[in-house]
Order: C-alpha cells, then structure tokens, then sequence
C-alpha cells in the first residue's frame, strides 16, 4: 500500500513540477517586462509533506538580491538542488527526517521576505519495516529475474495457490547456483541527494555455503557524503547480517555474512539495502567523475551497477550571519532572545559570522561588526565543530578557515592565531575588525564570537521603535559593502532575580607588569535579599593586594587563605546594580603564561560560576641587532620606535653587543627605523614594520644590516700640453697591499 502511495505522490509531483515549468515562460515574460522592485517573496508548493518527501520553495526577487540570498530555516530541513529558473526566480528543494511544523523567511541584505510554513507529518499507511520494502513489492525491484524465484518466496509476496512440492523439487532441481544482483534506485542524482542501493542473493539448497566466505558490496568514496549517514539494513528476520563496513583504498566497502544455521533448506532469496546521502558537487568547482561503479561479489559470482551525480548551483552566500542561541521567528523573521548569567551566556549567546563561503577571488576584505550597547565580547565562547588551537584572540574571538571549499558537511580548522595582527575590538564603540586583505578563490572563513550582557539597561536603552537592538555586521570588499544584522533582545523571563558578572581590567599584561584588577558585576532585578555570598578563590601564583573603594556600605569584604570573600550585612531590594573591585599582584606568573580567575555566586546550596576572565603575559620588548655585511655587530647605530600613528615612543643606540633592547611595548603595530649609522657606515634607509601580539612570548628580534662607507675617487686623464681631457683611459684602484679593488 505504502510503495502505492509514494508512486501517485511522485506522480502527483511530476505533474506538478511540469506545470510549473511551463507557467515560468509567462512568468519570466512577465518579470523582463515589468522589471519588478527590490523586494523578496516566496511560497511553497504544497502545505503539507511526509517523512522524507522533498516539497519546492520558489524565491522570486531581483538578480543581486538572488545573489546574496539566505533562507531562515530550522537545520532539519535539509537543502537539496537549486535551480535558478530564470534572472528573478529560484527554486530550492527541501526534505526533512522529523516531523512538526517549520517556517522558512528570506533575506538578502536588509531586505526580507514574507514567512511559509510547511507541516512534516508521518504518513498514515507507513509502517515499521526496518528494509522498507512493501509487501506487495516484487522481485522488479531488486532486478531479480521472475523466473529464478522459489516459489517459497513468491508464496510471500502473491495471492496465487501454491504449488505443489513435486514441482518444487523440480525447481529446486533448476537452481544450481546462487545468483546475484544490485542495483542503484536512482541512476542520476543531483548532489547531496539520498541514494539506496537494493541487492539481492539467491539460490537453491546449499548454494550459500560457509566455505565461500563474506559477500562484498564496493562503493567509491567519492560518491559518498558524510560516512555517518550511511544506513545498511536487512529484514529483521534474515539469515543475511551486514558487518561494519570500512574504506579501503578508494572504496567504501561493505561485508556481509550470513546465520548459516537460519538458511532455508529449500530455495533462498535475500536482500539488503544501502542507503546514504551523495557527495557535494557544485557548479564550476570539482565535476564528479561520473559515473560512479558499484560491484556486488560472492565467491565467484560478481555484479555490477552504476549511477552518476549531477552538481547543484552555487547557494552559498558571500556573507552571512548566524546566531545560535535561543531564536524565535515573527513576521519579520528570526530574532535572538539573549541569556545574562553563569556559564550558558557563551553557549547561548554565539554568532558565526560566514566571510566569502561562496568562495569567489575578492580583494580588500574588511568585515566589522558592531555590537548592541550593553554588551562585550564573551571572553572564551563555546567552540564550533573546529580542528586546531582553540585559544580565543582579541578577547574573545576565533577564527576558523573552511578546509573543504565546495563540499557540503563543511570542515573547518582554527587559524585564530594567523589573524592576531588583523583582528581588534574597540570597547568603547563596542567594534569588531577582521581584516583579511585579499582572498584567493577557494579560501572562506568563519568568524566566531558570543555576547556577554554587561548593562540590561543599557541594552534596553538602545532598542529601536520595534522593541529590538541589533548586532549589526558588513563586509567591505571590491569597494563595496554587503551589510547584516539580526534583532535581539532580553526577554522578561531570561532575567533572573540575581546575576553575576566578573571583568579584568587587561586581557594582556607586559612582563614589567605584575598587577591586575578585578571587578564583580552585581545585579538585582527583582525582589529582596537577606543574604548574600560572593567568593572569589584566587589563583595559586596570585597575591591578595587591597580592595578598592567602590564597595557599597551593606557589603563586608574580607580575604582568608587565599579566598576573597563579600557577604551583605543588611537586605538588599532590588532593582539595583553594583560592582565590587580588587587588586591582586601576579608577579609569579612567567611571560607565557595564562592568569584565570572567576566567581562564585553561593545560594542556599547552589553555586553558580561566571564565566573564567584570561589574561596573558608576553614580553612586549624589540630586539635590534646592528651587523656588517659579513655579520660582524656594529656598535653606535641610533634606531627609533614609532607607534602606529607615526609617533616616536622610543630612542635607542646599540650596545658593544650591537644589540638595542626596547622597553616592553603594549600589543600593536611599529615601525623602526635607522637615524644614525654607525661611523664610517651608510644609513639604512628602510623602515621596518614589527607587530607584537598577545601570543609574543619572546622579543621580536630585528638584523638589520650595513654596508660599509667606502668612498669614492674621481680621475680625470688631460693631454700633456693643451689640457685636452682624453677618453678611452682604463684605471685599477688598488689598495696598499697592490690589490685590485675597482676598475674603470
């Protein structure tokens, strides 16, 4: 009944489909002639789709809104193919694997569409068959020919009178060896696509025997997504059982064994399924290399099948901003509901900011985003699904390169520190820069960061007329700009009665720094306490140095065995906010090292930390060595250290050494340069440039060399007698041991 229903469904869709298509002659007349204004709209083709059905979203919008588009929609509905129909339409074909209501909204830059919904449902007539084969399929499906069948195992699958075992000993008599079949259930696919493949063994009594071993299905790597999803599956009650498959060399291989005591002793026809989602081709990236083989082998029998992949448009946006977090969708479309308190904020309150996915040559790359007021950068968010160092920069940034350009399952490695020099916050514009200069084709990045509420009030302060903040991106490139932002804001239930918040005042200290200072953020928003208990345990290599003056009257502070301790000493009512700051000295920790620290929150029985604030300690110093130009060190070389706006911070002369050691210098970018050579040597006019980061452990050492002073002689040749001056004369400078210097 089921395999039914999907037959007059997929016929039902044909028809659908086709009339669309011819509908897109009088509506691609209809968009050339009008020339529609810069707004987007979409629709579905149906209200309501099964387990698995693939249902049509239509995008209708002007070509560079097309080019930049991004559909909100829940990770369970899984993209498939893209056709551009025409200038002004897409369509976009989508499935899920769970069942509910979904809406899906477009944008492209600031403008948005209206919002669809589809239902996902379980059809009625679907049953629980682990092999999804219905009953009243035949041996068709499987490509097994009708006359080899047992009529044991036609008996299951028809209505006719069986037969009689006289002339099933007959048939038997006829099967003298196994047989075997496979067989690809769609023959072209478009990328990222599910493909089943149906096989099949049969044979009469004692055909299947131990002797011959497993029976191996090889399918090319290459053809295969995500090996995760992979899905082998028998009837439950087989003989026929499926081992772990595995790759090996270029191929995904699949064994199969078998429960020899379950064999029928009569005829034998068992069949399996492999079922998995194809590999991600896009158009003008890697072709396929169609068509892909499949061989089945048992012993000695061996069968074979093929199918091939079409690749799908390019989808994928230039820029785009994701938020993972707590997320709803009105009819404006999606927006963020931000966490305030404990640990949750940097898993809650995260975006993914995608820079050139589409992966197209672009020169002068600049992305900055602009944070709502009342809020800062968490300073270690949770980390994407991301190879390599994990370490946050910038306090509180990472940045990921995609590793698999063009395929979908996106990999990416973190490359954070390649970007230290290029990646700054402003806190007090609340502004974040990645500068990423020129990007060569293929090379697409993710910039990853999560939102920590520092002032609820201020965060309100800054709502706009429709109740919403906003956390607003763009990326500069080819001189011009692709803009993004997404609503946020603090719901009334996301406020908690009480929440702490913990800051350091430097996220970078110099090794001739030793002291630091931290602030606990209190706030109150509803209610009263009696009781209040804040703790504080300091590091080991921390020493305890003074509190500071702005804790309030109705706290008592005091510090005992390395734990700082404030408790009230009277009721607090809130709404009220109010911070409490200490000073302690970190001398102990060596340039390298990571300074942690956070707080406590105790209430009644429950502990909740803040999140960790990190300092590093670098050496912040420059190096510079004087040398000849055989490396000897030269003394009495004068250089100057420039800040970034071209001011002198710093004179130095190198040493007997040869060698000018800086004092240390905060994190940023110098230039230096020569102001006086050392006697009888030219000046270097270069200017060299030198970055220190917050991973600089060590100087940054310069060599710059000079080249020796060596003057000059002029000789001019004059005949004897009338003085005329004579050409052609050759000269050797020779020094005072007679050797050649120089000839001329």
């Amino acid at each position: 009944m089921r395999n039914k229903f999907h037959k007059l469904l997929s016929m039902f869709l044909v028809m659908l489909i086709v009339i669309n298509q011819f509908g897109n002659i009088t509506v691609l007349a209809e968009s050339l002639a009008e020339q529609p204004e810069r707004s987007l709209t979409i629709e579905v083709d149906q209200e309501e789709a099964a387990l698995g059905e693939q249902f049509q979203l239509r995008v209708r919008g002007t070509p560079d809104l097309l080019n930049a588009l991004v559909i909100d929609k829940s990770e369970d509905l899984i993209e498939g193919e893209v056709k551009q129909l025409n200038d002004y339409e897409r369509l976009i074909t989508y499935s899920s694997q769970h069942s509910g209501k979904y809406e899906l909204t477009a944008r492209s830059g600031d403008i948005q569409s209206n919002t669809v919904s589809i239902e996902i449902s379980v059809p009625e007539e679907s049953t629980s068959e682990s092999f999804n084969v219905p009953e009243e399929s035949t041996s068709e499906s499987f490509n097994i020919p009708e006359e080899s069948l047992s009529e044991s195992f036609n008996e299951a699958r028809s209505s006719e009178p069986s037969i009689t075992q006289e002339s099933q000993i007959e048939r038997q008599e006829e099967l003298l060896n196994y047989d075997i079949g496979i067989s690809a259930e769609r023959p072209t696919l478009p990328s990222r696509h599910t493909q089943t493949l149906k096989g099949y063994i049969q044979g009469g009594a004692g055909d299947i025997l131990e002797e011959y071993g497993e029976m191996v299905v090889r399918v090319p790597r290459a053809s295969i997504g995500l090996i995760e999803f992979i899905r082998v599956e028998v009837a439950d009650d087989s003989p026929l059982k499926p081992l772990a498959f595995y790759q090996e060399g270029t191929d995904v291989v699949f064994p199969f064994t078998f429960d020899y005591e379950g064999l029928n002793e009569a005829a034998q026809s068992y069949t399996f399924s492999i079922t998995f989602e194809v590999a991600f081709f896009q158009s003008g990236g890697t072709e396929p290399n169609n068509d892909f083989q499949v061989s089945l082998t048992y012993a000695e029998r061996a069968a074979n099948t093929e199918f091939s992949i079409t690749p799908i448009p390019s989808s994928r946006p230039i820029f785009s901003k994701l938020y993972y977090g707590s997320r709803e969708i009105d009819s404006q479309g999606n927006l963020g509901n931000l966490l305030i308190d404990g640990q949750d904020v940097t898993n809650s309150n995260k975006f993914i900011l995608q820079v050139n996915y589409e992966g197209s040559r672009k020169d002068g790359v600049v992305v900055t985003d602009v944070l709502p007021q009342g809020t800062t950068l968490a300073p270690n968010p949770t980390t994407w699904s991301s190879t390599g160092n994990r370490e946050p920069i910038s306090g509180g940034v990472r940045i990921a390169e995609v590793t698999n350009p063009g395929e979908a399952n996106v990999r990416t490695h973190y490359v954070s520190e390649e970007f230290v020099d290029k990646v700054s916050f402003n806190k007090e514009t609340n502004t974040l820069v990645v500068d990423f200069g020129n990007l060569a084709e293929g090379q697409s990045y993710f910039i990853e960061y999560a939102l920590e509420v520092t002032d609820v009030d201020l965060f309100n302060e800054g709502r706009q007329e429709d109740g919403f903040s906003r956390n607003r991106a763009s990326m500069t490139y080819n001189n011009q700009v692709m803009s993004r932002d997404y609503r946020l804001r603090i719901p009334e239930s996301n406020l908690p009665a009480i929440s702490l918040r913990k800051s350091v005042d430097k996220n970078v200290i110099n090794l001739n720094e030793n002291e630091l200072t931290y602030t606990l953020h209190v706030s109150m928003f509803s209610g009263t306490r009696n009781t209040l208990v804040i703790e504080d345990v300091l590091e080991e290599g921390m020493e305890f140095v003074s509190f500071l003056s702005d804790i309030p009257s109705f706290i008592d502070a005091e510090v005992n065995n390395g734990i700082v301790r404030f408790s009230a000493n009277n009721t607090i009512g809130g709404p009220t906010s109010f911070t409490l700051s200490f000073k302690v000295n970190v001398e102990a920790y060596a340039v390298g090292d990571q300074i942690l620290n956070f707080a406590t929150l105790v209430n009644s029985d429950n502990r909740l930390n803040t999140s960790t604030v990190r300092t590093r300690k670098i050496d912040g110093r420059i190096k510079v060595i004087k040398t000849d130009e055989n490396g000897q060190r030269l003394a009495g070389a004068k250089f100057e250290i420039l800040s970034s706006d071209s001011q002198v911070i710093q004179e130095g002369i190198t040493a007997e050494n040869g060698e000018f050691l800086s004092e240390p210098l905060p994190v940023g970018s110098y230039q230096v340069r020569e102001t006086e050579a050392p006697e009888g040597y030219l000046l270097d006019a270069t200017v060299h440039d030198v970055f220190i980061n917050e991973y600089s452990i060590e100087e940054v050492t310069l060599t710059i060399e000079n080249i020796l002073d060596t003057g000059g002689v002029e000789l001019i040749k004059h005949a004897e007698g009338s003085g005329e001056v004579l050409q052609g004369a050759v000269f050797e400078l020779q020094n005072r041991e007679g050797e050649t210097l120089q000839t001329g």
